[in-house]
């Protein structure tokens, strides 16, 4: 199955490890998920064919981004890449200098710690400090960027055009930017993917260029597991659009939906979610032409992530 899948190799861009044995989690962290191992994602690993992953910083650890740099060393690094969380304000030339050495090629946008779930004028602000923090320090970086509004990507863009694009950064949406399968549209849309909001918004960014979004975690989407058949529209729309735009990655541990949680509910161990990984992979494949599978499973992400 896997050597029918991956010929020739692939790339998992979007996953997590979590041993808080060896590093305890922030104590201001908005989850508290179960340990999940390096030699438990090797196993993954060794299950789908991947070859090579880019390990997401976990925002329960916060902004202390130290255990990353230590699990890609255990998974890696000629085939590992890692992208972390800073503070913007406190972040030092050397420091980004050091993450680089130890195979770190990007950022993701804490939008928790500026209480920016649901307000677009503080997913500005956030926006805009983590791109001049990078400014002219670090090359070829990208910046992942998620929330769960897509609507908000409109009033996004001269942000993004002003801020992110003329710095070099790639930036990056996870989880199919959060657009819905038609299992999840509201009524209003009609079962029409197209009419959901931030549609256009989101595919002018990924046509133009300025938008690399994940084909992940199909379950934050879809309700149609395992195969999830309501989001082959949205993949050939997204493919349509770009398809040098597009990466994949597993979401592996599979953590639950994002949320603003109560302090209580943050510091509850949350189990993760139940998903059929090769069922989803088989789905995905049959949707997608030889060429185009290749450059989302092996040539975009080695653009994206391999840099040197």
């Amino acid at each position: 199955m896997s050597v029918q899948l991956f010929p020739d190799g692939g790339w998992d861009v979007h996953h997590h490890i979590f041993e808080p044995d060896r590093f305890p989690y922030d104590p201001n962290r908005h989850l508290t998920p179960p340990p999940a191992s390096v030699r438990k994602y090797n196993e993954f690993k060794l299950n789908t064919g991947i070859t090579h992953s880019v390990l997401t910083h976990g925002l329960s650890y916060g902004a202390d981004s130290s255990c990353l740099t230590t699990f890609t060393a255990d998974l890696g690094q000629t085939v590992t890449r890692g992208i972390a969380v800073i503070d913007p304000e406190t972040v030092t030339p050397i420091e980004l200098a050091e993450m680089h050495a130890n195979g770190v090629r990007g950022i993701r946008v804490n939008i928790y710690k500026y209480n920016a779930m649901h307000d677009v004028e503080r997913q500005k602000v956030a926006l805009t400090a983590h791109a001049r923090a990078l400014d002219g320090h670090v090359t070829r970086w990208n910046m992942a960027f998620t929330h769960t509004h897509p609507e908000f990507w409109g009033a996004l863009k001269p942000v993004i055009v002003r801020e992110v694009v003329p710095r070099g950064i790639r930036l990056v949406t996870d989880h199919f930017a959060l657009l819905k399968g038609a299992s999840m549209l509201p009524v209003e849309c009609g079962g029409d993917i197209t009419r959901q909001q931030g549609f256009e918004d989101i595919l002018d960014l990924v046509q133009a260029g300025h938008l690399f979004v994940k084909i992940s975690a199909p379950y934050r989407v879809s309700l149609q597991a395992p195969h999830f058949e309501d989001l082959k529209p949205l993949v050939r729309a997204l493919f349509d659009a770009n398809p040098h735009q597009l990466v994949w990655g597993s979401d592996w541990p599979h953590t639950p939906l994002m949320k603003v949680r109560t302090r209580e509910e943050a510091l509850t161990e949350t189990p993760y979610l139940e998903v059929d990984d090769l069922a989803w992979l088989e789905s995905l494949r049959s949707w997608l032409s030889d060429d185009e599978w290749r450059m989302l499973m092996v040539e975009n992400p080695k653009r994206l992530y391999d840099s040197r």
